[in-house]
């Protein structure tokens, strides 16, 4: 850090130049956010870096380390000390007290087996959430200056190879994902450097490995192995599968609205019995239901998470994540960024789109008979700002639609 802090401007190698790749009001703004290349983009970002990190340090063993906020929830004492190239002031040292950390929060998403609803939850939850959580630097699109945001973004780089490679899970092969070119990095030398998605999922294989760890109820595992059994992983990563995100029944529950953070808001619609009866019986190895919940505009601060509860009018933010009408959370990131900041430099592009699986949920109300034919089928959203007090009381949440969807677990799986 103190190497590319003391390289000149002009370098595009330098701290600054590095972390406005990421986003940095009127400049370069390229990181990709609430699409389908949050995943390869942070990855190419992340591998570049490290590469300037060992041609400046001259150590070609390098590595950035990930933070396992899940098993070690305090931030390393060596981001705390103020004498530190590594500390900034920030708004929390922990994220003990943040559900989407946790077990029964990683579990589900990590058993999620298709690409497409794993990233859209895993960026929405877990990686929304500790930006937001740890606030100061890190809970905006400047957050690459915080040294923390590395760390932050290899536990989420890790949780797809994990996902990917340790669980046995596909990316998709669709040739518009696989081929998809990035040319926004930088590489050791300083030269523009570009990735495609495609080899991006080689990446954890051929260029780094991760040391395993537990995450969730997922186990370590050793990711050494025999040539051979190396060489068929290599041929399953670069096939992928046919998988897609689909969505074989969408079930409307609310249209634009605009609601205030500073209270709950209970949403309800009449559904047919057919319907009823197909999601309470659907099988979860084959089918999904999902709350997706799609933002008109983001909310122009970013300090609070969004509590999802099924069949629970009086829900509010002192509702207990154990109680069993809660179904997620999701946060945002970096609030609604300036379009004439975006018009000076890239593109930088946020989520407004969340999926809450509500699976286990259903399935839990319907064997405690509190959901019945013929009733309605509500669904309540509780803003829960992260300092027990929100910045901007004011803050709406412009909401384009609320559905209940049934997707596939799995598209054409391979042969």
């Amino acid at each position: 850090m103190d190497l590319m802090k003391a390289l000149p401007s002009a370098d595009l190698r330098s701290w600054l130049n590095q972390a406005a790749i990421h986003g940095v009001p009127t400049n370069f703004n390229f990181c990709e956010h609430g699409t389908d290349h949050f995943f390869d983009w942070h990855r190419a970002y992340l591998f570049y870096f490290e590469k300037i990190c060992q041609e400046l340090t001259k150590d070609r063993k390098f590595g950035l380390p990930y933070w396992n906020w899940n098993q070690n929830p305090d931030i390393h004492p060596a981001f705390l000390d103020p004498a530190s190239s590594l500390y900034l002031a920030r708004s929390r040292n922990s994220m003990t007290g943040s559900w989407s950390i946790t077990t029964a929060a990683l579990d589900p998403i990590l058993a999620d087996p298709n690409f497409f609803t794993f990233r859209m939850q895993l960026e929405g939850t877990p990686h929304n959430n500790v930006h937001g959580y740890i606030g100061g630097t890190l809970g905006g699109y400047a957050s690459a200056r915080d040294p923390l945001f590395w760390m932050h973004h290899c536990m989420i780089d890790y949780c797809w190879a994990k996902w990917n490679i340790e669980l046995g899970n596909n990316n998709t092969n669709d040739p518009a994902w696989v081929n998809h070119q990035n040319s926004h990095f930088v590489d050791a030398n300083g030269q523009v450097a570009t990735a495609t998605a495609g080899i991006t999922t080689l990446m954890p294989l051929i260029s780094y490995q991760y040391e395993s760890s537990v995450i969730g109820s997922s186990p370590a595992v050793e990711w050494k192995k025999a040539k051979h059994d190396y060489e068929k992983l290599e041929k399953k990563i670069r096939k992928g599968a046919n998988v897609r995100f689909d969505i074989k029944q969408r079930i409307r529950i609310a249209d634009r609205a605009a609601v205030s953070i500073g209270k709950p808001v209970s949403m309800e619609t009449r559904v047919s019995v057919s319907d009823f009866t197909r999601i309470l019986s659907l099988d979860p190895a084959k089918e999904r239901v999902f709350v997706n919940i799609d933002f008109a505009q983001l909310p122009a601060s970013s300090d609070f998470a969004v509590r999802v509860f099924i069949g629970l009018p009086s829900a509010n933010r002192t509702t207990p994540t154990d109680d069993p009408h809660f179904a997620g959370s999701f946060a945002f990131f970096g609030g609604s960024p300036a379009k004439a900041s975006l018009a000076a430099g890239g593109e930088h592009k946020g989520q407004d789109m969340f999926l809450v699986n509500i699976t286990d949920t259903l399935q839990r109300l319907k064997r405690n008979q509190e959901l019945k034919e013929g009733s309605p089928l509500s669904v309540q959203l509780v803003p829960v700002p992260f300092a027990g007090k929100f910045e901007r009381e004011d803050t709406q949440l412009l909401l384009e639609r609320i559905d209940i969807i049934i997707t596939p677990v799995i598209i054409n799986p391979p042969e």
